[in-house]
């Protein structure tokens, strides 16, 4: 593990992230190595998005008023842009440079910590609500989340949105029914 400002994040060698085709409800530490090691889990992952639904475009908002997306392309998630062109999230260079921004494209980012008696000991938010997976989900939507991707995707901490799937989802959904559209993400 590595430690940045409090937060924890796994080394490549740690890195359990559960690709499609596998059961989401089922996650636990050590899968990576239980199933065959990091190259396995990265072909599977590679696997998993290929697998991934085909979704026509998600409505954009307010094209003219977002804020401008760095050019960089180092701060983008190239892994995860075939994912979002299925789950329909355009544009690609925005959803990528969310995705980098947020989670460092990592799928099971998760900006809290907790104890072993499940009392929360970090949190970024000042309302102590917590943003899980790639594209930072936030804990306010839990039921919501419940709604889209099932009663096992809030369990345990919003593990569901440690899943590409019910993660990609989900942004879709706040896409479609939020508002707030990309403001979501303070895009």
């Amino acid at each position: 593990m590595i430690f940045i400002f409090g937060l924890a994040i796994p080394s490549p060698a740690t890195v359990n992230e559960i690709p499609l085709g596998k059961n989401p409800a089922v996650v636990y530490e050590g899968w990576a190595a239980k199933e065959g090691g990091v190259e396995s889990l990265l072909a599977a992952n590679q696997d998993a998005v290929k697998q991934s639904p085909k979704y026509p475009p998600v409505r954009t908002d307010h094209p003219g008023k977002r804020k401008q997306v760095p050019q960089d392309p180092e701060k983008r998630c190239p892994k995860w842009e075939a994912a979002l062109a299925d789950y329909g999230l355009f544009p690609i260079e925005t959803w990528s440079y969310i995705a980098w921004r947020e989670s460092g494209c990592r799928l099971k980012a998760q900006n809290a910590t907790w104890d072993a008696n499940g009392n929360m000991t970090y949190h970024l938010n000042k309302d102590k609500s917590y943003d899980t997976g790639l594209l930072q989900i936030n804990s306010s939507w839990r039921s919501r989340v419940a709604e889209v991707c099932g009663d096992w995707a809030i369990e345990n901490r919003m593990q569901g949105l440690k899943t590409l799937d019910c993660n990609l989802k989900f942004a879709r959904w706040l896409m479609e029914h939020s508002e707030g559209g990309l403001s979501n993400w303070r895009m």
